[in-house]
């Protein structure tokens, strides 16, 4: 890991949290309509996972959903549709492999940079991070990628963004990048929440993605960012089979 740094994002208070958090509740009763193979934003405000109908019925049955790809060796199992209290959620179970369900989007990062979600888990791991998060993938439309990200889309990834939920609070809204390992592109970690005092409770999150990017990557040029794709990944874990660490993510959702 080469020229990593620390960066703490101003806590801010604007005038989206609350809207954005009413807009994650009513996510969560949406489901019953089949969403585009290519999540486009409508209005500038995207849905990416709900769950809604789609996703369910392939989760149910062990397939992946339209416009959804994997990437790396997904266990059996991994994936599951979970009703927590009285949301419904996608809940994803790290294993032995790394692996990646991630959905294909065509948003523009300084159109859309607003991303909002919902997460709850039981397990919070006492040291690191948990191996379940939220990703972001970066494309540079005018820069070829020399680097694949586990051979997925096509190699023209650029820039990943990482929301995690860490071993301690105490880190929350820090920015932690670039991140440069040989075979994939440079990454970053956004840590969201933190701590087992987080757990066992639904917690709504809102992230600038253009100012998280501009942190980590000064140089590049932000209007020619396109966010690509959106998803949840896994790490390889070694929790055991009767306490497995998993993440249920709801209300996952792009806006201006």
């Amino acid at each position: 890991m080469t020229g990593e740094r620390d960066c703490r994002m101003p806590e801010r208070s604007h005038r989206r949290t609350g809207m954005a958090f009413l807009a994650l509740l009513a996510i969560f009763a949406l489901g019953a309509c089949t969403q585009p193979r290519d999540a486009v934003p409508i209005g500038g405000t995207l849905s990416v996972l709900g769950p809604d109908q789609a996703l369910i019925e392939a989760v149910s049955q062990g397939e992946v959903a339209p416009g959804w790809e994997i990437s790396g060796e997904m266990p059996p199992g991994a994936l599951a549709i979970h009703q927590i209290d009285k949301y419904r959620a996608l809940g994803v179970t790290a294993g032995a492999t790394p692996f990646a369900l991630l959905r294909r989007t065509h948003a523009s990062l300084l159109a859309t940079p607003y991303l909002s979600w919902a997460w709850h888990t039981d397990q919070v791991a006492r040291s690191g991070s948990h191996p379940v998060r939220i990703l972001v993938v970066l494309v540079d439309r005018d820069r070829k990628a020399e680097r694949s990200w586990w051979q997925f889309g096509g190699g023209n990834v650029t820039r990943v963004i990482q929301m995690v939920w860490n071993a301690s609070a105490l880190g929350r809204g820090s920015v932690v990048g670039p991140r440069v390992e040989a075979d994939r592109p440079e990454s970053a970690r956004y840590i969201a929440r933190g701590g087992p005092e987080q757990g066992n409770s639904w917690r709504f999150d809102t992230v600038d993605l253009a100012l998280i990017h501009r942190q980590v990557w000064p140089g590049d040029d932000p209007s020619k960012m396109d966010i690509r794709y959106i998803g949840v990944a896994a790490q390889a874990s070694t929790s055991p089979a009767s306490m497995p660490a998993t993440m249920n993510v709801a209300a996952i959702r792009l806006m201006r």
